[in-house]
C-alpha cells in the first residue's frame, strides 16, 4: 500500500509515456527512410518528439542540432517527472539528475586537458540544464590550467573529487589522468546514488542497488576491456581506475581481468562470469567492436523486464522509461547517421541497441 501511494501518480504518467516511445513498426520505417530531411520529418510526426521538434525546419537540420533536441527532450520529461514524485526523496532525485551533469563535466574536463578551447556557442555539445545546472562546462572546458579548472568548480559537490585526482596523478599522462577523472567522478555518484537509497525504503533500495549496479559493472568491463586493446597499464594501475562499487562481478573476477595478457583472457574471464550472456558469442578479433552495443542491449532488456520483475509501484518505473528514452535516442543518432551515409536497411538495424 505504501509503493502504491508513493508512486501511483508517477506511474501513471510514466506509463503514459512509455506509449509514447517508437514502435517497431516506427524503427522499420525510420530505417527505410532515403534522406536525412526524411528521416527528420518522421521523428517530427511522432508523439513522443513532436512537441520539442515540431517547429524545426527538416532542411536546416545538422546533426548536432538533432541530438542536442532530442536531449532537450529527455531533460524536459526528467523535469516534468520530478513534480510527481510528492512522496519522494527530492536528494536522490536530483542525485539522478546530476549523472547528466557529470557528463557535461567529464567532457569538459577532457577539453580542457586536451586544450580545446570552446567558444560560447560550442555549449551546445553539452546538455542543457538550465536553473539546476551547478557548473558552467564553457567554463571548465577553457580553463587555462587545473588551479583554474578548481576556481570553476567552486562551492559544487566535484571540486574535492577533481582536486584529489590533480594532487594524487601530478605526473601522469593526459590519456591516464582523463582516466582517472572519469573514474573518481563515475565513483562519486555511484556512490551517493546507493548511500541516498538507503533513505528510500528497502524494496527501492534493493531495486537501485541493482540497476545502478550493473551499469557499473558493464563501465568497468568496458574500461579494462579498452585499457587492454590501447593502453600500456600496469595491473595495479588498471585496477585503480575501476570504480569503487560493484554489484555482479567480484573481486576476484576484475583482479582476473586486470591481470589479464590481452583480449582473449579478458574474454575467458568474461564468459565463466555472471554476465557470460553477453559476451558467449565474442571473439578476440570482433569483442572491441561489439562490445558497448551487446552491453546496451542487455541493460535494454533489463530496464523492459524491470517492471514484471520488480513491480509497478516501485522505483523501477523511473529506471523503465528513462533507459528505454535514453537508448531510442541514441538509435535514432544512429538511423540519421546511417541514412546520411546510404547504408542499406539492414547495416543500420544491426547497429541499434533496440532489437525488433
Amino acid at each position: 500500500m505504501i509503493g502504491f501511494v508513493k508512486y501511483a501518480g508517477v506511474s501513471a504518467k510514466l506509463y503514459a509515456l512509455c506509449g509514447e516511445l517508437l514502435t517497431p513498426e516506427d524503427y522499420k520505417n525510420l530505417i527505410g527512410q532515403k534522406t536525412v530531411r526524411d528521416v527528420v520529418s518522421y521523428i517530427q510526426s511522432t508523439k513522443m518528439y513532436s512537441d520539442t521538434m515540431g517547429n524545426l525546419n527538416p532542411d536546416e537540420v545538422h546533426r548536432r542540432d538533432l541530438e542536442n533536441l532530442l536531449q532537450e527532450d529527455l531533460l524536459k520529461d526528467m523535469k516534468k517527472i520530478f513534480t510527481f514524485f510528492v512522496t519522494f526523496d527530492k536528494d536522490f532525485m536530483h542525485l539522478l539528475f546530476y549523472r547528466y551533469e557529470i557528463e557535461n563535466l567529464k567532457l569538459a574536463l577532457r577539453n580542457m586537458i586536451n586544450k580545446k578551447d570552446l567558444k560560447e556557442e560550442s555549449k551546445k555539445i553539452f546538455f542543457n540544464l538550465g536553473e539546476r545546472a551547478t557548473i558552467d562546462p564553457v567554463k571548465i572546458s577553457n580553463s587555462k590550467n587545473q588551479d583554474e579548472v578548481l576556481d570553476n568548480l567552486a562551492g559544487t559537490p566535484y571540486q574535492e573529487v577533481v582536486r584529489n585526482v590533480f594532487s594524487s596523478y601530478k605526473k601522469s599522462t593526459a590519456v591516464n589522468l582523463i582516466a582517472v577523472l572519469e573514474n573518481a567522478i563515475d565513483g562519486w555518484l555511484f556512490s551517493k546514488i546507493i548511500s541516498a537509497s538507503k533513505n528510500l525504503g528497502t524494496k527501492d533500495q534493493v531495486i537501485v542497488k541493482e540497476l545502478t549496479g550493473e551499469r557499473a559493472d558493464m563501465i568497468d568491463i568496458e574500461r579494462i576491456a579498452r585499457a587492454k586493446a590501447f593502453y600500456d597499464l600496469k595491473p595495479e594501475e588498471l585496477y585503480n581506475l575501476l570504480l569503487s562499487f560493484h554489484f555482479r562481478l567480484k573481486p576476484d573476477d576484475l583482479h582476473a581481468m586486470c591481470d589479464a595478457k590481452g583480449i582473449k583472457e579478458v574474454l575467458d574471464v568474461l564468459k565463466a562470469g555472471p554476465y557470460s550472456e553477453i559476451y558467449k558469442d565474442m571473439n578476440e578479433d570482433n569483442f572491441i567492436d561489439r562490445i558497448t552495443l551487446a552491453e546496451r542491449r542487455f541493460l535494454q532488456r533489463k530496464a523492459r523486464e524491470s517492471i514484471t520483475k520488480l513491480g509497478n509501484f516501485s522505483i523501477a518505473v523511473y529506471f523503465h522509461y528513462f533507459l528505454l528514452k535514453e537508448y531510442e535516442i541514441m538509435d535514432l543518432s544512429t538511423i540519421t547517421e546511417g541514412v546520411r551515409y546510404e547504408l542499406k536497411a539492414e547495416e543500420i538495424k544491426e547497429r541499434l541497441i533496440n532489437e525488433f
